[in-house]
């Protein structure tokens, strides 16, 4: 294989889709067939990862600085193809170093880049060596720009998620978060406006009184001080709970511990839910799941005794679903397990790694 560079703003360990994208897709490659640069703050470098700062705020375009570094890694790692989830403004690096570049497409990413500057987001995916899409709903932004078919590729983000446990850690957690014969919503995801941790808010001030129940929103954002605030203003501090420095090993307890997933996104915009890659993994846990109707999700669940689809800020939808779930265990099991038989038809991220790396040859 072409030895890769791997451009990115997103990386692992921090947690984001594409960050997870990308590393789950490279990890299985050899060390030597790749190396990664990135500028994101909580990503070191060590082993074949750089960090480097990749755009200045003061500079137009604000990426050309480091092309000059670029230059210089790439010839010093013999660098033979570019490989990106980031078309602007990354992906015009990717083009103007002149050499063969993967463009990789998420949803938010390509609405924007063809929104903001479509001439040049269209110069850069006709110039493509290949284009990887998420889903076929992010294939479908791009079918009017009547690009040659034969190199645009769909690689699902694939599932790598340990659902192993120690029995007796999670009675710890157990004890720990005094759960009690309480029943748990829970939403693993960024805090962010979008992914719909405030609307799970508003549903559980409505039912608070007719069940014991808590809500358990893991991740950090942006959206920290109003998911707070809506906490406070609606008296919720013995219920709704934020746990935004969770190590990936204690994830696992998190979806152990939960009787519902609840992550009812909605499009803000051009800003769409590519995929929901936590949906697979809170499958893969056997929970029944409550999503938003947009997006990637049809294609994660492409039947309606799946998975919930609520609409997008309709509360109503949501208090409803959630309390068919509390009400009703026997069918709440059942969607669990259409859910579960469902993530195992989806490939594993070693085979989609393969894949890409049949693209990338």
């Amino acid at each position: 294989m072409k030895k890769t560079l791997v451009l990115t703003h997103e990386y692992y360990p921090f947690r984001g889709g594409v960050a997870r994208y990308c590393h789950n897709l490279f990890k299985f490659f050899n060390n030597s067939e790749y190396l990664v640069i990135t500028d994101n703050k909580k990503v070191e470098t060590k082993d074949n990862v750089i960090n480097i700062k990749l755009t200045y705020s003061w500079f137009k375009p604000s990426w050309l600085l480091s092309y000059f570094k670029l230059k210089k890694i790439i010839k010093k790692h013999n660098i033979e193809q570019i490989f990106t989830p980031n078309i602007l403004p990354l992906g015009s690096l990717a083009y103007y170093l002149k050499i063969p570049y993967v463009i990789s497409l998420h949803g938010l990413d390509i609405n924007l880049a063809l929104k903001n500057k479509p001439g040049l987001a269209r110069k850069i995916l006709e110039n493509a060596k290949a284009i990887i899409v998420n889903t076929k709903n992010t294939a479908e932004i791009i079918k009017p720009l009547k690009l040659d078919n034969s190199k645009i590729h769909l690689i699902y983000p694939g599932l790598d998620f340990d659902t192993n446990y120690d029995e007796s850690k999670l009675e710890a957690f157990r004890k720990k978060l005094e759960i009690g014969d309480n029943k748990i919503i829970m939403t693993l995801a960024r805090l962010n406006k979008r992914k719909g941790q405030d609307l799970v808010i508003e549903a559980v001030a409505q039912i608070k009184n007719d069940y014991k129940l808590k809500y358990f929103i893991v991740g950090s954002g942006e959206e920290k001080k109003h998911l707070e605030f809506l906490i406070a203003k609606h008296k919720l501090s013995d219920n709704v709970f934020i746990f935004d420095n969770i190590d990936d090993e204690e994830l696992i307890y998190f979806f152990k511990l939960a009787d519902i997933f609840a992550m009812p996104h909605k499009q803000l915009g051009s800003d769409v839910e590519g995929f929901g890659m936590v949906f697979l993994e809170a499958a893969s846990c056997r929970l029944p799941i409550i999503a938003g109707d947009s997006g990637g999700v049809k294609e994660v669940f492409n039947r309606s005794e799946q998975a919930i689809l609520v609409p997008s800020d309709d509360l109503r939808a949501l208090v409803v679903s959630i309390k068919h779930l509390l009400n009703n265990p026997q069918e709440a099991d059942k969607l669990a397990d259409a859910a579960y038989k469902r993530a195992g038809q989806f490939k594993g991220a070693q085979q989609q790694s393969l894949i890409l790396k049949g693209i990338l040859k």
